[in-house]
């Protein structure tokens, strides 16, 4: 999968590498070590650890496997996979006009400003420099 425009899909991708990455420190293993428990090259681990490239549900399995903590493989998959879902979303939503999507956000916004604001005081000059 490309790299994201969509900041929160992005972050989210960055969430998951970083969980990955810290696994295989603890882990004690060097990114060369890891790449040859995996089977893989070195930068393909590399752009996974930093969020370059989505890991497949298979690439995360043996990461969990090398690692030693087998157990976290289903949590980081479905995170991956929501992650892939949200980019979806996004191209959905870009296929679909972004002009449609960013005048359904001003029109939030706009009704925003037309509520009334509370307590708002308005000050003149001539009132803040009156006597009470």
């Amino acid at each position: 999968m490309a790299t994201s425009p969509s900041s929160s899909a992005q972050a989210a991708r960055e969430r998951v590498a970083a969980q990955l990455r810290d696994m295989r420190l603890e882990a004690g293993l060097s990114g060369l070590e890891m790449a040859a428990h995996c089977g893989r090259h070195s930068a393909k681990t590399s752009r996974i650890e930093h969020g370059k490239a989505a890991p497949t549900d298979s690439d995360i399995r043996t990461w969990c496997t090398a690692c030693g903590q087998d157990s976290h493989a289903v949590d980081l998959i479905a995170a991956s996979r929501q992650v892939d879902q949200m980019y979806v979303e996004w191209r959905r939503q870009r296929r679909g006009g972004l002009r449609r999507l960013q005048e359904s956000a001003l029109t939030g916004y706009a009704e925003q400003l037309r509520q009334p604001a509370e307590r708002v005081v308005v000050l003149r000059a001539a009132d803040a420099r009156a006597p009470k």
